[in-house]
């Protein structure tokens, strides 16, 4: 038989006396109330915190839960496989085979062991800190095994006990050993450090050296399921049956509780535990979790109607701070019986949204946004029921002077019992206050008035009148101690006002206009004598003697500069402050303020209310409930076991590397490379039951702390190479943990590099200097051979001055020759022209005188006449001169036209001097018309067009 199919004999055989048995169930349960219990907190349940399959990514069923002693990890055996919750992070292991985890133990070594369908084993940190499975499984030799469901798993002494319906193993030293059992069992349990076991059919066995024996008188179990056994005192036991709880003193068996046995029987009791506090809690297959004392009453019954998830408790586990985990056939709660803190939840929105409490009595009464609803604490089985005629939103409920008036949106009403009594119409009582200094009058703030109540000869309160000469919204309203009324109207400002003697008008009215006093969220209240403002900037008093409003530096030093939402007060020096991250503490004048743990999500948005009943309670109003304080002593009882947050892991973004720390890190160090210099850093903190607010401070990357945030993770881009120190904590504890990452420079820059960089660097340098060395010397070279160059120029430019000089005085030369070549050539022209003139005058006379003058003579001054005339002398001397200056004009010319006569070479000489024609015909002592015939010749010869001009032709050549 397996587990299921006798839960399912078990489950048929309740069922046909379920229905009647159910009725008496019910009455016995209305007489567990005792006449002590008429507090509040009768009628409250610790808080639970639930997590679905969606916030941790696994199946709905969880068959087993245990904590890890050593890092607070909490694990579960969850159908999909093992589950691990580290306070701010899930993940989930799964078994190779994919099967259901069954069982879960953990032992002092770190190891986590699993039992499943034929599976067995453990879990362990691999060197990166993640979960690797050992499986043990092949060391059983029996094949029914891998047919077997492991449902319970117990380190005992030096080994493991793996224990399913049919076979019993003890894994020791590497070794698995098999019990032989009598028969089929059921579940065994530890107590005492005994091993106790049912075996069906029989009774209960204890396992002793490996061996069987049964326990006498325990034969009556034998055809029932025992659950659980369970220490009882010192050396007693709770055996945990199917028909309910026995006591066990080493002799005898005897019920310990017939009511509490009837509501197991019938709702089927599946699991127990003892916790440290010596309360027991059992869950059921059918109705959640109850709550019993050592005698088995119970204290709380806790199930789907008031907050857990599914009635089906598969599993339960006090963890170190002594809440119990509740696993659960869909999904995982927390119960939160540690705090002092219980919660009324409306999970069926039957009331609503809760905006004050009052008590009268035994009377408790909730004023909701759909009425006031009431109940009388004695009957905790009752159930609030409305008031008649106060359906709507109730604002206010104010005890004063034994009358509970009702602030409502229809008015004004005096509660009584469950009946309600309307004083008054006018719509939206805000507040209803008691005047100090006229005790028999209240003044009440409403939607457009304030309102006056007078009491009667007969003492009750009764509607007086309407205030003269205030108009408006009056949603806080508060009596200073000279009588004046202070009233904030939100977005309009705060109001002072002072009445006449009558109390039936306004004698002045005074507004504070400013910015600050306009803000929605500022609240009103009188503490120390003093009137007091929160506002963004701070809590601020007014100052009598100067009439005006400063920030009171006293009570923000008292409450460590927080910012402050709203005042509470409860006396002269206590109060509770409502910061404005949401948390509430409890403060007393002269002591440093408590924290109250109360989980910031639950106000009231802008009606926040705390109220402090005359019994010494406290009760806080919240969106779907409230919460409530026994007794503000309890707090300083209290301990939050506020722990260190840690590291949880440090992961590159850019590779599949991660550090994952299993204990909180001390001063870890990291190695990153260059190119995982993107991270991401997981913290956390083993403090399941308060939504944490992490600081950090990356140093060398960070300037300052971050400020606290609700975020369980970080990530830091681009980080240069480098040392960095992560510096983690919280809001629950100033102390520090750290975790230092180094990113290591890039291959090409690391220490081995580095050296071959200054070899290099070195040898560059070398090789520089040398080629600066060759540079400069080549440089010299150049500078020398350019500097030679420079010599050479500058004598070649003064040769060339030299030659320019020497030309410019041969051009003087050539040009003075020229003017003397043509000047010795008109000297010859001019003699030739004498001379022939001489000749025609010689010749004239001589015919004048009929030549008869001597011939001789005659013929001696011709022959000296024609001698002078253009002698060859005289032209040797011409071409002489002629040649230097023209350049060899006439060797030049005889080269290229060598059929030149001489003749011709003189005409060509004389063309070049720019000669004229008749001037030629003088040196050649012929006519011009001879000379004509020359030039026509010349031409000729040198083969020249007639159109080409001759004596530009030789000037040209």
């Amino acid at each position: 038989m397996n587990r299921g199919q006798f839960l399912a004999s078990r489950e048929r055989f309740r069922y046909l006396r379920g229905r009647l048995f159910y009725l008496w169930i019910l009455a016995s349960l209305f007489l567990l109330s005792e006449a002590a219990g008429q507090s509040v907190s009768s009628i409250c349940n610790p808080e639970i915190i639930s997590f679905t399959k969606q916030q941790y990514g696994a199946h709905y069923q969880n068959w087993d839960v245990v904590q890890d002693q050593q890092t607070g990890f909490m694990y579960f055996a969850n159908s999909k496989g093992l589950l691990e919750y580290d306070g701010s992070n899930w993940k989930v292991y799964e078994l190779p085979q994919k099967q259901i985890v069954r069982s879960l133990a953990v032992d002092g070594q770190g190891r986590i062991y699993t039992g499943a369908l034929g599976s067995i084993g453990y879990w362990q940190a691999n060197t990166q800190g993640l979960l690797q499975y050992h499986s043990i499984a092949e060391l059983i030799k029996e094949k029914e095994f891998f047919k077997e469901e492991i449902w319970h798993i117990i380190p005992y002494k030096n080994g493991v006990m793996f224990q399913s319906f049919a076979f019993l193993y003890i894994y020791e030293n590497g070794k698995v050993t098999r019990l032989k059992n009598p028969g089929t069992i059921l579940f065994v349990s530890e107590a005492h450090q005994r091993l106790l076991v049912q075996v069906i059919g029989k009774g209960i066995f204890e396992i002793i050296h490996q061996q069987f024996v049964l326990i006498k008188g325990s034969e009556i179990f034998a055809n029932e399921a025992v659950n659980v056994v369970l220490p009882h005192g010192s050396k007693d036991f709770l055996i945990c049956a199917s028909k309910g709880l026995y006591l066990y003193d080493g002799q005898n068996f005897k019920s310990l509780n017939t009511s509490t046995n009837a509501f197991l029987q019938h709702f089927q009791l599946n699991r127990g535990i003892l916790l440290k506090n010596g309360q027991y809690l059992f869950g059921t297959i059918l109705n959640g979790v109850i709550l019993t004392d050592a005698q088995g009453n119970i204290i709380r019954h806790i199930n789907q109607k008031n907050g857990l998830q599914n009635n089906t408790v598969l599993s339960l586990l006090e963890d170190q701070n002594q809440n119990v985990w509740v696993g659960l056939d869909k999904g995982i709660d927390l119960l939160v019986l540690s705090s002092p803190l219980t919660y009324y939840r409306d999970l069926e929105g039957y009331f609503g949204t809760v905006y004050d409490v009052a008590t009268v009595n035994d009377w408790f009464y909730v004023g909701t946004n759909q009425g006031v609803f009431c109940k009388k604490l004695s009957d905790k089985n009752a159930r609030f029921r409305l008031v008649p005629k106060t359906q709507g939103q109730v604002w206010d409920l104010a005890y004063i002077d034994n009358q509970l008036l009702c602030g409502h949106n229809n008015g004004t009403f005096l509660l009584e019992g469950d009946r309600a009594t309307q004083l008054s119409s006018i719509t939206g009582g805000w507040m209803i206050k008691k005047l100090r200094n006229h005790p028999d009058w209240l003044i009440q703030g409403t939607y457009t008035k304030l309102c006056m109540y007078k009491k009667t000869a007969s003492g009750q309160w009764r509607f007086d009148h309407v205030l003269d000469g205030f108009t408006g919204s009056a949603k806080q309203l508060e009596e200073d101690s000279e009588g004046n009324i202070w009233v904030n109207r939100p977005s309009i400002g705060l109001a002072k006002i002072t009445l006449d003697k009558s109390l039936k008008k306004v004698a002045s009215l005074v507004v504070f206009e400013q910015a600050e006093f306009k803000d929605a969220g500022n609240n009103l209240t009188f503490f120390q004598n003093q009137i007091l403002v929160s506002t963004p900037q701070g809590l601020q008093s007014y100052d009598i003697a100067k009439q005006r409003f400063n920030l009171s530096d006293t009570l923000q030093k008292w409450l460590f500069g927080d910012i402050i939402h709203k005042f509470f007060p409860v006396s002269a020096s206590e109060a509770y402050i409502l910061r404005k991250d949401g948390t509430l503490q409890y403060g007393k004048i002269g002591h440093k303020p408590i924290d109250i743990p109360i989980n910031n999500n639950r106000w009231v948005d802008s009606y926040e209310n705390v109220v402090a009943l005359p019994t010494g309670e406290l009760i806080v109003c919240t969106e779907d409930g409230f919460a409530n304080l026994p007794n503000i002593r309890q707090l300083s009882q209290y301990s939050t076991n506020a722990i260190k947050p840690f590291v949880r892991s440090v992961t590159s973004l850019d590779a599949p590397i991660a550090h994952i720390f299993r204990k909180p890190p001390q001063n870890e160090q990291i190695e990153l490379d260059y190119d995982q210099n993107n991270i991401n850093v997981v913290f956390s903190t083993t403090n399941f039951t308060t939504k944490v607010k992490y600081s950090y401070w990356l140093e060398n990357a960070m300037k300052i702390w971050s400020p606290f945030q609700y975020i369980t993770q970080k990530e830091f881009s681009n980080l240069l190479p480098g040392r960095y120190i992560f510096h983690l904590k919280s809001n629950q504890n100033d102390q520090e943990n750290t975790v230092t990452i180094t990113i290591l420079p890039p291959w090409y820059w690391n220490n081995w590099s580095k050296a071959v960089y200054v070899l290099i660097f070195i040898g560059l340098n070398v090789l520089f200097y040398r080629w600066q060395d060759k540079r400069f010397k080549l440089k010299q070279l150049k500078e020398r051979r350019k500097l030679e160059k420079r010599l050479r120029r500058q004598e070649e430019l003064s040769q060339n001055e030299i030659m320019q000089l020497r030309n410019e005085q041969l051009e003087k030369d050539i040009i003075r020759k020229s003017e003397e070549l043509a000047n010795s050539t008109m000297v010859v022209i001019k003699k030739n022209e004498l001379l022939l003139e001489i000749k025609q005058e010689v010749d004239n006379l001589r015919k004048e005188l009929g030549g008869r003058g001597g011939t001789h003579a005659y013929k001696q001054i011709l022959h000296l006449i024609d001698s002078n005339i253009s002698t060859e002398q005289d032209w040797q001397i011409f071409e002489s001169n002629f040649n230097m200056v023209h350049e060899e004009f006439l060797k030049k010319l005889i080269d290229h036209y060598p059929n030149l006569t001489p003749s011709d070479l003189k005409l060509a000489a004389y063309l070049r001097m720019n000669l004229s024609t008749k001037e030629i015909a003088q040196l050649f002592n012929i006519t011009n018309r001879s000379v004509e015939l020359k030039r026509y010749r010349l031409r000729k010869k040198m083969d020249l067009d007639t159109e080409v001009n001759l004596g530009e032709f030789m000037m040209k050549y």
